[in-house]
């Protein structure tokens, strides 16, 4: 499902059916066939999510936005953590990678002034907390990934069973003709 280095797994997939039709059908199917399934929308943004009983510090939330694309649709499904979540580890990461940077920085600077180059510890250390986030995020993920090919399944099965209704539609039309 997602590459070694992929923080937030992302599948792309092409649709015959409109964006509005698809955006539409996939709300229809999640708000009333799944009592264990949350979603949102906005426009044909949606996100679907485990509901509260369900969902841990790991669950997945699954963001699906549908594209025009030529006469059909692409849909763009990315997992991620819950978005307070998301917005600790970015800005965690960030700081982190930030830190290291200016650290790295200033060690060289105190190297050419031949005083003592401290400042590569911080710049270790804060490289090394950036590898230790990273592998609590693939640890999270591995936690998630029954919940996340739950959810991968799922849309999967909407999406087939939206197309088998397009191709239905242009055979019946077909047949008319």
């Amino acid at each position: 499902m997602s590459g070694v280095l992929e923080i937030r797994p992302t599948q792309i997939r092409e649709h015959d059916a409109a964006p509005g039709d698809l955006a539409a059908a996939l709300l229809d199917h999640f708000a009333s066939s799944y009592n264990d399934i949350t979603i949102r929308s906005v426009g044909q943004h949606l996100v679907l999510t485990h509901t509260a009983h369900l969902r841990h510090l790991w669950s997945p939330w699954l963001h699906v936005e549908v594209e025009a694309l030529g006469s059909g649709s692409r849909v763009i499904a990315k997992f991620s953590p819950h978005p307070n979540l998301w917005t600790s580890f970015a800005f965690g990461y960030f700081t982190l990678g930030t830190t290291a940077l200016f650290a790295a920085c200033f060690a060289l600077a105190q190297s050419m002034l031949s005083q003592p180059p401290w400042a590569w510890w911080v710049a270790g250390v804060a490289a090394l907390m950036m590898l230790a986030m990273f592998l609590i995020a693939k640890l999270g993920q591995r936690l998630a990934n029954e919940q996340m090919r739950e959810l991968s399944e799922r849309l999967g099965a909407v999406l087939a069973g939206v197309e088998s209704q397009t191709n239905a539609g242009e055979i019946q039309a077909m047949d008319r003709v």
